[in-house]
């Protein structure tokens, strides 16, 4: 018996991963330039970006509905605004565990590239090596900061714009291969 995978990578919002990877990079660059003040505002800007994703799989989930496993992508989605909810409502709390929310939250990003770099290289999409580049270094970051959070906050700003960088680059080359 043959089996075969009813999964083809397009989607018509194939622009709202283009949008987060364009976001990432934007923190990563500014977290670099300003890395006394950010410290305190990745809070603010990890909430967000945790609606913005919970938003983005959401959308996608439905987009996707006649795909297997499409209810995943839902409950990630809102799982994922739930947290950025709460992250948003309580700052002094997320400040507090930023490098455990960071170190965490790219960890399942890099996971997450890794994974659809395999499913892109099934399908032989040119860009599916950078995903997994990308995918690989914000796994690099991801434990670099949950392994050595004490480091300080100017290490977690380092790592943290750098996995920004490496995330929002593998977002843009995967909305892409979803454009096709």
């Amino acid at each position: 018996m043959e089996t075969t995978n009813n999964y083809i990578p397009t989607n018509r919002y194939w622009w709202l991963m283009l949008i987060i990877g364009i976001l990432s990079i934007a923190c990563g660059i500014w977290v670099f330039r300003n890395p006394v003040e950010s410290y305190f505002a990745l809070a603010v800007y990890f909430s967000i970006m945790f609606i913005m994703y919970g938003i983005g799989e959401i959308v996608n989930a439905f987009a996707g509905r006649h795909f297997r496993n499409w209810g995943w992508g839902l409950a990630i989605g809102i799982l994922d605004l739930i947290i950025g909810f709460i992250l948003l409502g309580n700052l002094v709390w997320t400040a507090d565990m930023l490098p455990y929310l960071v170190g965490f939250i790219l960890m399942f990003a890099g996971i997450s590239f890794i994974g659809q770099s395999s499913v892109m290289q099934s399908y032989h999409s040119p860009s599916w090596g950078w995903v997994l580049a990308g995918g690989i270094l914000t796994l690099i970051f991801a434990f670099l900061i949950i392994f050595h959070p004490l480091f300080g906050a100017f290490n977690i700003i380092i790592w943290t714009g750098l996995a920004f960088i490496f995330g929002g680059i593998s977002a843009i080359f995967y909305s892409f291969a979803l454009k096709r």
